[in-house]
């Protein structure tokens, strides 16, 4: 079961690694940004409960808290992924329409 968690990291950062790919940006920089992104939400979700939800702790089982902190993180990293994704795109049309009017004047 460990390993599926190396697996599922490895692609977190890769796929963040080839949207920063592909609109010219740090690389490494935003492969690491996904992976934090991913394990930070997933120990504030945890934390959360354990502040504001204490008594709900002994509810759960450790398998439940892990699949919610999963879903959470595996959350975070999707909104963060598409709205990175919606802005660099967004800059980029912009730049070519800049240089099409370039030509036309």
């Amino acid at each position: 079961m460990e390993y599926l968690s190396y697996i599922f990291i490895f692609y977190v950062g890769f796929y963040f690694f080839r949207l920063a790919e592909n609109h010219q940006k740090n690389k490494w920089l935003y492969g690491f940004l996904g992976i934090i992104t991913y394990y930070s939400s997933s120990i504030i979700f945890m934390l959360f409960l354990k502040i504001f939800h204490e008594e709900e702790i002994g509810d759960f089982d450790f398998v439940s808290i892990t699949m919610k902190s999963f879903l959470i993180g595996l959350l975070s990293i999707f909104f963060l992924f598409q709205s990175l994704s919606f802005i660099w795109g967004r800059k980029k049309k912009n730049k070519e329409k800049e240089i099409n009017k370039i030509g036309k004047e």
